[in-house]
């Protein structure tokens, strides 16, 4: 059985392909992700590759998020014979320092203190699998965050109000965020974990339109 996310019923997995004939696969398990696939008007299914994410801090941010981001997306498209994969991986640096999910709420708010009052950068590594062809295309986007200064004080209220701190860097940039983030340069939907420019580009090189994929599936039917 593939290792899928699970969002309403256990043991079930998550698909809101609406009933389209060809699949596009999110090979994540984030919910914010899947999300802005959704708002986008995508449907897709999600599952979860268990690929573990690891970083060799010799080699740059670029190589880590595309490393990790062909991994998973390679093994989730092993399991397929047609549809499109979607792999991603992001990495927060501070200065040459590789930051990704902490463990603990001790180490976001380590983390959340280095940060304060510094400019930090936002790297996603995308990859997208044609299963069908044995395709693939990816990309890495890179944006700018300027975080204010924090005091110790307000690090704690962020993290009691700012919920689970399962994503690079320890934050979100939404709703609790917006009171910690005050200027950002570059794509914001990287900065959430899924550049959709970037991955619009890259389904238009595997000639797919994602834009007329989520027009056609409001009226029931997909063209490829």
């Amino acid at each position: 059985m593939n290792p899928v996310r699970n969002f309403d019923i256990p043991g079930r997995k998550k698909d809101i392909s609406n009933g389209v004939k060809y699949k596009i696969i999110l090979a994540s398990a984030s919910k914010r992700r899947s999300k802005i696939l959704e708002e986008c008007g995508i449907p897709h299914s999600v599952v979860i590759s268990n690929v573990p994410e690891k970083m060799d801090h010799k080699r740059g941010a670029r190589f880590n998020v595309l490393h990790n981001a062909r991994l998973k997306t390679e093994k989730v498209a092993g399991r397929y014979k047609e549809g499109f994969v979607i792999g991603v991986d992001t990495v927060v640096l501070l200065g040459k320092r590789l930051i990704g999910k902490p463990k603990t709420r001790k180490e976001a708010r380590s983390l959340l203190n280095a940060f304060s009052g510094k400019t930090i950068l936002v790297c996603t590594g995308l990859c997208v699998i044609d299963a069908k062809r044995a395709k693939s295309k990816c990309a890495v986007d890179i944006s700018k965050v300027h975080v204010k200064k924090l005091s110790r004080k307000k690090i704690d209220k962020f993290l009691r109000v700012a919920g689970p701190h399962d994503k690079a860097g320890g934050f979100s940039i939404e709703g609790p965020g917006t009171f910690i983030f005050d200027n950002i340069e570059g794509s914001f939907y990287n900065i959430l974990g899924l550049p959709m420019m970037k991955l619009y580009g890259l389904f238009e090189e595997l000639g797919v339109d994602l834009l007329g994929m989520a027009a056609l599936s409001n009226r029931g039917g997909v063209s490829i």
